[in-house]
């Protein structure tokens, strides 16, 4: 019957169960259920009109019943998530840092620095540190954003903070990531809630990033002309590719949890 089909659709579809293996399930003993009701009006004299409208009047509110299974799933759909976020920030760091050193590499092989310096280098540990934090720390903002209705970023921003606290009093001497990390996150954040046109976004992080850059290098000392330009060419290529990852991130996120929600 096209109205009990409707109806169980609409039941699976509201109940929010992470699997969909599970939402198989729900569905057959929906659908079993409702022939067997089926089967004892017809039993009892009942016409295929009268039976339709008894089974959308005595199954019960659809609605209900899907608020009935999204709190029975409560706990898996919380860990697909803490998963999917996991698997999120893996994919999105990897796939930064590998794009940032061998955009890095490039550049030292074109000034005559052997790009085993680069890559082999304690720098290129930080720097994958640092952007793992990073990328970490922006995915935990799309998914606190997600826990209220209004001043979504200032609240998720306070909460994050309060999160990191701890751990950043147990971290020693490796909180400097977890803070750069915050800090990070929480500029491009920012700028892509605050600033609406791509050309502003990307203008803003050039200046901030190519300023980092100028920065840091001034203060090693020596202070080479070649150093300062390729340090400032080396934050450039981390600001892009954290620009990147602010429009990949939500894609990347909901092509992950609709895929595994289909197993």
């Amino acid at each position: 019957m096209y109205a009990a089909e409707e109806l169980i659709d609409k039941i699976v579809n509201s109940s929010q169960i992470p699997s969909g293996k599970r939402r198989q399930e729900v569905q057959r003993e929906l659908r079993s259920h409702i022939e067997d009701f089926m089967l004892a009006a017809r039993e009892a004299g009942r016409d295929d009109d009268e039976i339709e409208r008894l089974v959308l009047a005595n199954f019960g509110d659809p609605e209900q019943i899907a608020r009935g299974f999204a709190w029975v799933y409560r706990h898996e759909r919380k860990m697909l998530r803490i998963f999917v976020f996991v698997l999120s920030t893996v994919v999105l760091a990897s796939s930064l840092s590998a794009t940032i050193l061998a955009m890095q590499a490039g550049v030292a092989f074109g000034v005559g620095i052997p790009i085993l310096n680069v890559l082999a280098s304690r720098h290129t540990v930080i720097e994958a540190l640092d952007i793992l934090s990073s990328v970490a720390v922006y995915m935990a903002f799309t998914s606190l954003e997600r826990l209220f209705d209004r001043q979504r970023f200032q609240k998720a921003t306070c909460l994050l903070a309060l999160i990191l606290t701890p751990w950043c009093a147990a971290a020693g001497v490796h909180r400097a990531f977890l803070i750069f990390g915050f800090v990070n996150g929480v500029f491009f954040r920012a700028i892509q809630v605050f600033i609406t046109r791509r050309m502003a976004r990307i203008g803003i992080v050039v200046a901030c990033f190519g300023l980092a850059g100028f920065v840091s290098a001034q203060l090693r000392s020596p202070v080479l002309h070649y150093a300062v330009a390729i340090n400032c060419a080396s934050w450039l290529v981390m600001g892009a590719g954290y620009e990147l990852v602010t429009d990949l991130a939500a894609r990347v996120e909901a092509a992950l949890f609709n895929g595994l929600q289909r197993i």
